[in-house]
């Protein structure tokens, strides 16, 4: 007795504080009481009948011999005279009865096992029913496995929400109807579902749950394995999550959502670029983004913006095409480890989309429609009290109107340093047709420019099949307006997936995805002020009205501002304006033959190909040497990207403890890149934007092809399922690659060993266990051409022919690929049956034989190199925790999810005689990669100061200094990055909220730099007792304490003018509250009488607001995640970005 009581208080000490506090936090949804009984609804009853010219009464009795109801009615109001035929048919009794009803007239209604006749009917609800119970106290027992009681298990009554729990014994005893169904679980059980049957008796043994153990993931080339065979991390997402609070870009949607993904959106406005980066930047001159795989074929992620830090247009990726309705779920495959089947493609990460397919028998409809409303979400603050000039004693000239004189603003009046604004009648001198204005803060709101912004998308999926055949066809529209007038970008896609098991052997897929996207009016981002919109409203002096500039046309057409540059942003709205339309088609076709029971063969060709047109057109009078006589642009690219492949497998068990299986494949890369440009300007007639119009036409075309032809060999032993080893190896050759150096061979190993299984463990607390280990290489090899001269066909000609120019970099004759090799160890742990579960990795990866350009002196002819010239390195650590605090099954459940990631990034070396690789280069402050210090450094000049620490100032006293020498001001990489998602859902009812971090990194900020020096942002209001304090360095190297007040120009502008680039570096972390959902799912008995199956109603919103962030990103309006394009170097650098904006709207699901 004493161990057993033992055993049991040992049992109770692990759980029933979890179970039991849990209970008694929601006691009031879980203690008995008494409820309506919940018999099947005759909504829910089907039945298979034949009515065929029958009576009524024969059609009645058709019903109470084929079920348990009987009918009673008065026989005079049948009238039996009447016939009915509805054919043979499996439907619902309450479906048959309102047919009935239609042709006859008559009333039905059911309580409980009769149904009641009778002639009296209300036409809209023609059927109706009552079900009466009575109550009944149940008792029994729950146990285990090993028939010892579970203490703390729950009892719920099924449709009520009510019940109890079991003490530490395994008893219950509760109050419930004859016929309730009772929801029975307990951590790390599987749920089940009792039927009381009038029973007073039930005793349950429970069985473990091992689903969660046993799940699948898509791995390379979609093979398909057991989650605890990994010898890797990855993470998945569901398609569900993408598409409630979506984004026009669907690869934004999974910021916060997957441990070790940094995810930033570009500034370029509807339809802009996404910058994705997976375990930090491995490669300092190519491409850092994953490669993206859709149904096992990868796909274009081409950015053909043409962006870069003085100016261009963000024209969108590849992925922005990809309609979130239409993918099932999203595994990220991070790093070499999980990638290195793909080879000099898998570099980076890969990501795999699967897109959904029918499984269903029969025809279903699925409709999603979706609207969100976009406003800004921080309103720029500007400086409100003084006026131009470069001092407060600065005299204007005058004119006279009318015969009295007024001051005149000079129109090459730009910095903002003169006297405050006092209210006396001024004339501008670029806007002298108003008159005399009043000098003083025209209250100008940011928001009489932008605009709400809108998007909607609706698609309908239609799906089905057959034992041997499902289809699944959608079509959708989306419409998305953004904040910036006239800017609009529109996606029509049209997805048709087929499948068909043509025998026992062979099965065929097929799918098509049509692509039609029209972006117009892209804003131009960057350093340009004269085009970039944000840049241009930041300029604009707080005396100067919005709405003078409205009318941004002098008489004669040219440009009308308060001075010549920067550019009337009306202007820019209105005649500096763009179009793009792309048509893309992405296509798969592929077939599984089984040739015997343990090999099959698959072959698979895919296809993405896309055309292309830009056009960007200019008006006469546009600011700007290149813009002032009109210009236009007309671009057109053709992509076409092919992929096939083989894949041989076999597996089988090799002995009673031993199986395995290997797979040997094929693949062949090829890419066609096309690109013809034609810039014309110094038009004839304005406003006609065609080459003929144009006195000056540039001509440019270029054409790229790349192969890469691949085998491959992986293959995967596992003993007594519980040890799995893992083994590939893919060699690839590229044709980019120098002479000898074509061929490459990229192998990975893993181990994943399942220590619960191993040892045994039987444990409530700790379901399951697993350490892996794994070890791979991949790599980038070069871009085209890198490895070979070339001539530039010119435009300009001797004697009527054209020039031919020798490209300027010389073709090395030995580049080798860029090579990461990549080495992680982690563990998989799940705890309480599943509420729990944990992934922990470690990571560590070096990337080699990094391609840059080195430069090389003009006396060569030649102006750079392309060299193996640098080692780059990543560490960090990832973890992965979910869970579920609350679940009580038919009532509540709370569930938090939660992403941690850690990198560190270093520059190993440069190759010898190179210092630093200027990334992005600006006046104030570069992006560089350094030996010794982490990628994406800010390079620049600090503030000079004493061995004490106090600031250094000029000897005149009016201004700091700076250091003689550059030095790193920051780094743009992240010290980490967290997302906590939160799910509750209640009876229908969901709430969830993910609330994104970012810890650490820096920023440059170009527009605190411009607005610093022109004395518009904000903080330049502050100009009384301006003091510029800290020490005079002494010829003796001593130090002189100094204290002097300063006008404002000398304070603030001159931190700008002195090149001082530490003073525009700001903290980039930010705690955002990124998302939100309210919703609730209609429940089956509201749409009994609608054609409906399930139906969703959420209200949704993204980019909510910021928890935290630096208080001068909030002057400025701007987030501290914004970049200018999609590049690694550019996520640290900030240029004129556009106001952040939240969205927020609805969004309805329903299936027929």
């Amino acid at each position: 007795m004493k161990l057993k009581l033992l055993k049991k208080i040992a049992i109770m000490s692990r759980y029933v504080i979890i179970g039991i506090l849990i209970q008694s936090l929601l006691y009031s949804f879980a203690l008995p009481e008494s409820g309506t009984a919940q018999k099947i609804s005759i909504e829910e009853i089907e039945i298979s009948i034949d009515v065929n010219n029958l009576t009524v009464q024969e059609t009645l009795d058709k019903v109470e011999a084929a079920t348990d109801f009987e009918f009673a009615y008065k026989r005079k109001i049948i009238d039996n005279g009447q016939k009915l035929s509805f054919g043979q048919q499996r439907t619902t009794i309450a479906e048959l009865l309102r047919s009935i009803s239609k042709e006859t007239n008559l009333g039905f209604k059911r309580v409980n096992e009769v149904i009641y006749v009778n002639k009296s009917v209300e036409t809209a609800f023609p059927v109706t029913e009552e079900i009466i119970t009575a109550d009944i106290t149940v008792n029994g027992k729950i146990t285990d496995e090993a028939n010892s009681g579970l203490p703390g298990a729950s009892i719920v009554i099924k449709g009520l929400g009510t019940g109890t729990t079991t003490d530490i014994d395994g008893n219950f005893s509760l109050s419930a109807p004859e016929d309730a169904v009772l929801v029975i679980s307990y951590v790390g059980y599987s749920t089940i579902e009792v039927p009381v049957q009038n029973r007073t008796q039930i005793n349950i043994q429970l069985e473990p749950d091992s689903q969660q153990l046993n799940e699948i993931v898509v791995t390379a080339f979609g093979i398909e394995k057991e989650k605890k065979a990994l010898g890797y991390s990855a993470q998945e997402v569901s398609g569900d999550e993408l598409v409630e609070a979506r984004e026009v870009n669907v690869a934004n949607s999974l910021k916060g959502k997957v441990a070790g993904v940094f995810v930033n959106s570009s500034s370029g406005g509807p339809g802009g670029s996404s910058f994705v980066q997976i375990r930090g930047s491995s490669s300092l001159g190519g491409n850092n983004q994953p490669l993206y795989v859709v149904d096992g074929i990868p796909i274009s992620n081409d950015n053909l913006a043409q962006t870069n830090i003085f100016a261009g247009r963000d024209f969108g990726d590849g992925i922005k095409d990809i309609n979130p309705d239409d993918i099932e779920t999203i595994s990220v495959l991070k790093g070499p480890n999980a990638a290195s089947l793909y080879g000099a493609r898998g570099a980076n990460g890969v990501i795999l989309i699967t897109t959904k397919k029918s499984s269903r028998k029969g025809i279903g409809v699925t409709f999603n429609s979706n609207a969100t409303f976009e406003t800004l979400n921080v309103i720029p603050k500007f400086q409100t009290s003084y006026g131009p000039t470069y001092d407060d004693a600065y005299s204007f000239p005058t004119t006279t109107i009318d015969g009295v004189d007024y001051d005149m603003i000079p129109g090459w009046a730009l910095d903002n340093w003169g006297g405050a604004y006092d209210g006396r009648q001024i004339v501008l001198a670029n806007l002298s047709d108003m008159g005399p204005v009043t000098y003083e803060n025209q209250g100008n709101d940011v928001r009489d420019i932008y605009r709400m912004g809108s998007t909607y998308t609706n698609t309908i999926a239609v799906d089905g099949g057959n034992e041997s055949v499902v289809y699944r066809v959608s079509l959708s529209n989306m419409e998305n307006k953004g904040i910036i007038p006239n800017s609009e970008f529109a996606r029509r896609t049209v997805t048709a997936r087929f499948g068909a098991d043509v025998t026992e052997k062979l099965h065929i897929e097929a799918k098509a995805n049509f692509v039609n996207s029209v972006g117009k009016n892209r804003p131009i981002v960057a350093v340009s002020s004269g085009r970039n919109i944000a840049g241009s409203i930041n300029l604009i002096p707080q005396h100067v009205n919005y709405d003078w500039l409205k009318d941004y046309k002098n008489d004669d057409g040219s440009h009308r501002n308060w001075r010549n540059s920067p550019t009337n942003p009306f202007w820019i709205l209105n005649e500096m304006s763009s179009y793009d339309n792309r048509d893309r088609l992405i296509g798969m076709v592929s077939a599984n033959y089984k040739l015997t029971d343990w090999l099959s063969i698959q072959g698979r060709v895919g296809n993405d190909a896309y055309t292309e047109s830009q056009r960007e057109q200019y008006n006469e009078g546009t600011p700007g040497g290149a813009f002032i006589n009109g210009r236009v642009v007309f671009a057109q690219y053709r992509v076409n990207e092919l992929n096939a492949d083989v894949l041989v497998t076999a597996n089988g068990d090799l002995s009673s403890d031993l199986n395995g299986s290997i797979s040997f494949g094929a693949n062949r890369f090829t890419r066609r890149w096309e690109s013809n440009r034609t810039t014309a300007f110094d038009m004839n007639i304005p406003g006609l934007y065609i080459v003929e119009n144009a006195n000056t036409v540039v001509p440019s075309y270029t054409i790229t092809e790349k192969e890469i032809q691949s085998v491959f060999l992986t293959g995967q032993l596992a003993y007594k399922n519980l040890l799995f080893l893992d083994a590939s190896a893919r060699n690839d050759w590229s044709s980019t690659l120098g002479y000898g150096n074509y061929s490459f061979i990229y192998p990975s190993v893993s181990l994943s060993f399942a220590l619960t299984d191993a040892l045994a463990l039987d444990s409530r607390a700790l379901t399951f266990a697993k350490l892996r280990a794994s070890f791979a290489q991949a790599g980038n090899d070069a871009d085209a051409y890198q490895t070979t001269g070339g001539y530039s066909v010119e435009t300009t000609t001797f004697r009527g022919q054209r020039y031919a120019s020798i490209n300027g970099t010389v073709p090395p004759t030995n580049l080798k690929n860029e090579l990461t090799s990549s080495f992680e160890i982690g563990t998989d742990v799940r705890l309480f049956g599943n509420r729990v579960s944990v992934d922990f990795t470690y990571y560590d990866s070096k990337s080699t034989n990094q391609i840059l350009p080195v430069d090389l002196s003009t006396a060569t002819g030649y102006s750079a190199l392309y060299l193996n010239a640098a080692e780059v390195s990543n560490k960090g650590i990832e973890l992965f925790v979910s869970g579920s605090p609350i679940k009580i099954p038919q009532s509540i459940e709370w569930t938090i999810d939660v992403n941690f990631s850690k990198n560190k990034s270093e520059v190993i070396e440069l190759v010898e005689g190179v210092e630093q690789l200027n990334l992005i280069s600006t006046g104030n402050a570069s992006i560089v990669a350094r030996p010794g210090l982490p990628y994406g450094t800010i390079w620049g000049y600090k503030y000079k100061r004493s061995p004490d620490g106090q600031l250094v100032v000029h000897e005149s006293g009016d201004y700091y200094i700076r250091e003689d020498e550059l030095s790193s001001l920051g780094d743009t990489q992240p010290d980490w990055l967290a997302g906590i998602t939160n799910t509750i859902s209640y009876k229908g009812f969901s709430i969830g909220a993910l609330v994104d971090i970012r810890m650490g990194g820096e920023m440059y900020s170009w527009s605190r730099y411009d607005q610093n020096a022109k004395g518009t942002g904000v903080w330049t209001n502050d100009r009384d007792n301006l003091v510029v304090e800290g020490v005079i360095e002494n010829e003796d190297g001593t130090y002189t304490p100094t204290s002097k007040t300063v006008w404002a120009q000398h304070y603030w502008a001159q931190r700008s003018w002195g090149n001082i680039g530490e003073e525009f570096v700001i903290d980039a972390t930010y705690v955002a509250l990124r998302q939100a959902t309210f919703g609730y799912t209609f429940n089956k008995s509201l749409l009994a009488r609608t054609p409906f199956n399930s139906a969703k109603l959420s209200v949704v919103g993204r980019n909510l607001l910021y928890l935290y962030r630096d208080a001068k990103f909030e002057e400025m309006g701007i987030a501290p995640e914004t970049a200018f394009a999609p590049t690694a170097a550019a996520q640290g650098f900030e240029a004129f970005s556009m106001p952040t904006t939240r969205s927020i709207g609805f969004n309805l699901s329903v299936t027929f």
